[in-house]
């Protein structure tokens, strides 16, 4: 199917608006895309034939997906449709799909809402014109209880299923559960709970939709009290099953109160750099009684070692300690496990000390690597090696920017001497020909030749949500508007983030006209400049292209009607042949409301006049 969209900008003297016209060569009217079914409610315009409704229907209870009801049609041509009912007493029914054979079918519509008052009520599903049937539904004012019986009550249950872990004074989670097996007799709704024992309970409400016998399975709530085996019984002379709680585990750190006999450090340790899932500790521990455990260290140097978990065995065995926080101070940081525990020792590498080979004057080893083109962004081929001499071993952090360029690099250095270090870029270029850059305080220099966008041979950039997006493509700026007769003075710029090749291209827009139609001059403009003594009128478009061909327009603009979302833009110099200035402030998409904006920051453009 064919689609196309189409976007218009209506512009007056007072306001601007924009409307999105798509336009289809699908003949079909179904909401579905395709042909529409055509077929007959069967038993229409009387009650419809064999119609089975599901579910329990009560005043206030929201209907699911166990309402519905079951109905049949005589399809005669294949196609989609769609099914629904008036909605009666605060709820209605509905289905919608695509027949793919003729003939008697069963189709079942699924209820929503909220019945309001026990009643009878009378539904009469339609589609496209096409006259029903009816049925009838009975709302009552209270819920049938199920009947059933608990297996192997009053004794030990049946089945009796126990997920999860259990351990004094950790509460309970959604994995922590207990399957136990019915026996129903009569359909209804259900309340199963089971006493409260070591600060726990496990219940289930629900319907049964079958008679029969089947498991539930029952939540736990709260928080274990008391080790041991815990006995509960579900319900009223119910069934019974246990769950074994652990208490706290019994056991001593291998070389307490000294060095701890195990204690192998994982990980680099440097000043200033956070500690990751590599940072562990792994420790040793003698366990005699089975249990759960919270093993933490001191905090020293900024640093925590912990760990907690259920010990389901006796014995020595070892624990692995993982790490967080940022290592303040160099040098040796001792730490002592659990009260009166074993100590360890970790050493912390402090802010290394190295000098940029060739500083202050060009890096003696520079090696630039990708390609770099004004307003296309850098990826991880855009690096640059450069060369070091480190006198002491530490944690590093190197950066320098330029152009709209950053390249940098952290880490830590192991060793002492000569070495390379390489520098990862980000950002996009904004300026072409010559960026120099400075690496360090003081630092040596390189620098990259970037290659003028298409067309464009100027800056036209800001930060939108505050990431950086260049319009360099194509870009440039007029001061005269050809579409009247005679030419009427305005400034107008315009630039793209990608060549017209790209398959996906945004393009970002400026416009300014004078009321009294004179040459636009430097100065300030905002959107709410109309008005003003010698007023102009200023609209911003970004036109975001979708994936599918679509396009969103991002607008604001001047209007007699205020507030208008704010935007700035500052004309430093305008000349015959250029133009430069600085913007910012906030678009919005009209379709959806002035609660979707967007924030334009750090705007700059400087641009010649075509």
């Amino acid at each position: 199917m064919k689609k196309n969209l189409f976007i218009f900008i209506i512009t007056t003297i007072f306001f601007s608006c924009q409307k999105e016209v798509s336009f289809s060569d699908n003949p079909s009217n179904s909401p579905n895309g395709g042909s529409a079914a055509v077929f007959t409610f069967s038993g229409s315009p009387n009650a419809c034939t064999n119609a089975s409704i599901n579910g329990s229907y009560i005043i206030g209870t929201t209907l699911s997906s166990s309402n519905t009801v079951s109905i049949q049609v005589n399809v005669t041509t294949k196609g989609t449709y769609t099914i629904s009912t008036a909605t009666v007493n605060g709820y209605k029914f509905s289905a919608s799909g695509t027949f793919t054979s003729t003939g008697v079918q069963t189709i079942n519509l699924s209820g929503s809402g909220t019945p309001v008052a026990a009643q009878t009520n009378t539904f009469t599903p339609a589609s496209s014109g096409i006259s029903g049937c009816t049925f009838t539904v009975t709302v009552t004012s209270i819920a049938t209880p199920a009947v059933y019986t608990l297996s192997g009550a009053p004794n030990a249950c049946t089945v009796a299923t126990v997920n999860g872990t259990y351990s004094v004074n950790t509460a309970l989670t959604s994995a922590n559960t207990v399957s136990v097996q019915v026996n129903v007799t009569s359909l209804g709704t259900y309340t199963i709970s089971t006493n409260t024992a070591g600060g726990m309970t496990f219940s289930k409400s629900g319907s049964f939709t079958a008679t029969g016998v089947q498991n539930v399975t029952l939540n736990g709530t709260g928080t274990p009290t008391t080790a041991g085996a815990i006995i509960f019984t579900v319900g009223s002379a119910g069934c019974t099953f246990s769950v074994t709680v652990a208490g706290p585990a019994v056991y001593m750190l291998s070389g307490a109160p000294g060095a701890c006999t195990v204690a192998t450090v994982n990980g680099s340790y440097a000043v200033g750099t956070a500690l990751t899932a590599s940072n562990t500790v792994t420790v040793q521990v003698n366990v005699t009684t089975i249990g759960s455990y919270n093993i933490s260290t001191s905090t020293t140097g900024g640093m925590t070692f912990s760990k907690s978990g259920i010990f389901t065995s006796t014995g020595v065995q070892t624990i692995i300690l993982n790490g967080s926080g940022t290592p303040t101070t160099s040098g040796a940081n001792t730490f002592t496990v659990g009260s009166s525990g074993c100590t360890f020792s970790i050493t912390v590498s402090g802010p290394a000390v190295y000098t940029f080979s060739g500083a202050p004057g060009a890096c003696t080893v520079a090696t630039i690597n990708g390609s770099y083109t004004q307003g296309t962004a850098l990826t991880a081929s855009n690096t640059v090696a450069v060369q070091v001499n480190v006198t002491t071993i530490g944690g590093y952090n190197i950066s320098t920017s330029a152009g709209g360029m950053t390249f940098s690099k952290s880490g830590t250095f192991t060793t002492t001497g000569v070495q390379s270090v390489t520098l990862n870029g980000t950002g996009t270029p904004t300026t072409s020909g010559a960026n120099t850059f400075t690496v360090g305080s003081s630092g040596c220099t390189f620098t990259i030749t970037v290659t003028a966008g298409s067309v464009g041979t100027g800056t036209y950039s800001c930060k939108i949500d505050g990431v950086f997006k260049s319009f360099s493509n194509s870009a440039e700026g007029d001061i005269t508007d050809d579409f009247f007769s005679p030419p009427v003075p305005y400034l107008y710029l315009d630039g793209y983030d990608a060549p017209f090749s790209d398959p996906i291209v945004n393009e970002f827009q400026i416009f300014i006209t004078k009321n009294d139609n004179s040459q636009v001059t430097s100065g300030t403009y905002n959107v709410d400049g109309f008005l003003q003594v010698n007023g102009y009128r200023l609209e911003i478009d970004y036109t975001v292209e979708n994936p599918d061909g679509s396009t969103v327009i991002w607008n604001t603009s001047s209007t007699l009607f205020s507030p208008n979302p704010p935007f700035t833009v500052v004309i430093t110099s305008i000349t015959s042949t250029r133009v430069k200035g600085t913007f910012s402030g906030t678009l919005t998409d009209p379709f959806q409301g002035s609660t979707h904006t967007k924030a334009i920051t750090e705007g700059v453009f400087d641009l010649p006049i075509h």
